[in-house]
């Protein structure tokens, strides 16, 4: 797969919306320092040298590649808030530059993935607002890929507002509405989505609350024109150890082709999640049956752990998606550890051409201070995609990363990755491939946090 998005584009638009929360962010906050306003805020840059070695399955043979490369990379996290105006961000980018050896070829690859989303939300004023920015890997039906920066790149901006009024001491009727584009080249079409939503919701103890909530979306994606009306029930309760959330309802879908033809569409949807929150770990499980499409997902479903960001995000028409998502992040693992995990299983229906899939993704990410100095990590991540058969797995990916880092000087670091990529597919216009990479890695870092 040809790269399609160049790094001159993603990165004007990230500027553009970072930029953009700064001008909301209101004016007095411009006599403050950053840190009166940094809750947590970390960030790196690094120089990278290292060598990839590629090995293609043809079938009966094998081809080989080995490419030395030099590139950059930067990661950039963290919460700011000040009164009644929050920002949350994670973005990471690479650069690089590789020659294959044996054919003297040059390429150029880059990638960047990520979210952020500023939120002004004072409880004395009935008017909110939010911007929202996501850089995701997305892709058709064209399969996983070894090299991540592969994949095509696709950025979403989104905005909304909401109007609260009070009819009583114990209740709320929020009015609200939300707006996306994403932008992509080549073969992604620019998508765009509408959502006018109105939430009712009353305190119904000390620690729960009920709400009914009704939607309409609005959403043009590759000439077909989607209306979706939704009406949820939810209840919502606190609890000492964490949360407990569940909701029911329905979704109807009207679709509009480019020669006219309309179809409708029905659901019964809902979603029931548990947390479990402590000041050192964090776990969660939920299962959710919507009805959506991606125009709507992309401008509307920022992830509320950004740590978990899927690898890759697959495009896709209307569909009833049933899915189950449990989380995990500990420190206590051990004195010196950590671990963060997360597993994912979805089967997704299209309402347009009635073809069922599933699709699989697991992570582990565990971590070693082995001494004051020296740190070891590991990750391992997966990705696979099925048919209706849910346990034949026609396209999927391995990764495994090990690297070990020391301490150089307080914000300076020496380190050595090794990663390996393994692919399989079934499918007949792919072939397995295996990639395994080392690199050494100089960073310069950063850190702040509580220095409210």
């Amino acid at each position: 797969m040809e790269r399609r998005a160049g790094i001159a584009n993603k990165y004007s638009l990230t500027t553009f919306f970072l930029g953009a929360c700064c001008i909301a962010w209101p004016s007095g906050a411009t006599a403050q320092s950053l840190s009166e306003s940094v809750k947590t805020l970390s960030g790196s840059a690094s120089v990278f040298t290292g060598v990839t070695h590629t090995r293609t399955d043809q079938g009966t043979s094998t081809d080989t590649n080995t490419e030395p490369s030099v590139g950059l990379s930067g990661q950039v996290g963290g919460t700011l808030e000040r009164g009644a105006n929050s920002l949350a961000l994670q973005y990471g980018g690479t650069l690089e530059t590789s020659r294959d050896t044996a054919g003297g070829d040059q390429t150029d690859n880059s990638s960047i993935t990520g979210a952020s989303r500023y939120t002004h939300f004072d409880p004395s004023s009935r008017f909110d607002f939010n911007l929202g920015h996501t850089v995701s890997s997305v892709r058709n039906d064209t399969g996983f890929v070894v090299n991540p920066s592969s994949y095509d790149t696709q950025n979403t901006l989104s905005a909304g507002a909401g109007l609260r009024f009070y009819p009583g001491e114990l209740s709320t009727l929020r009015f609200s509405a939300q707006a996306g584009r994403s932008f992509g080249k080549d073969s992604l079409n620019d998508q765009e989505s509408y959502t006018a939503t109105s939430e009712f919701s009353r305190r119904l103890s000390e620690r729960s609350t009920g709400s009914l909530n009704v939607s309409r979306s609005w959403s043009d994606e590759r000439g077909t024109d989607i209306t979706i009306d939704s009406a949820q029930l939810v209840y919502n309760l606190q609890m000492e150890s964490g949360y407990f959330s569940i909701g029911a309802g329905g979704s109807n879908a009207d679709t509009e082709y480019t020669g006219g033809t309309t179809s409708q569409y029905d659901a019964v949807t809902g979603f029931v999640e548990r947390g479990w929150v402590t000041s050192d770990w964090r776990t969660s499980i939920k299962y959710e049956r919507s009805m959506s499409d991606s125009a709507t997902d992309l401008s509307l479903n920022l992830p509320p752990v950004f740590s978990f960001l899927p690898d890759t995000v697959k495009l896709r028409d209307l569909s009833v998606v049933d899915s189950l998502l449990i989380t995990h992040n500990t420190q206590q693992v051990c004195d010196v550890c950590n671990l963060g995990v997360y597993a994912e299983g979805s089967i997704l229906e299209s309402q347009l051409s009635g073809a069922t899939t599933h699709e699989y993704r697991v992570g582990v990410d565990l971590g070693f201070q082995l001494t004051a100095l020296q740190r070891l990590n590991f990750g391992y991540s997966w990705q696979g995609d099925a048919d209706e058969d849910a346990s034949v797995i026609v396209d999927q990916i391995h990764r495994f990363t090990t690297a070990w880092t020391r301490q150089l000087a307080e914000n300076t670091s020496f380190g050595v990755e090794f990663r390996q990529s393994y692919l399989r597919s079934k499918l007949a216009a792919r072939s397995d491939q295996d990639q395994f990479e080392l690199r050494f890695v100089l960073s310069r870092g950063f850190a702040l946090s509580g220095l409210r």
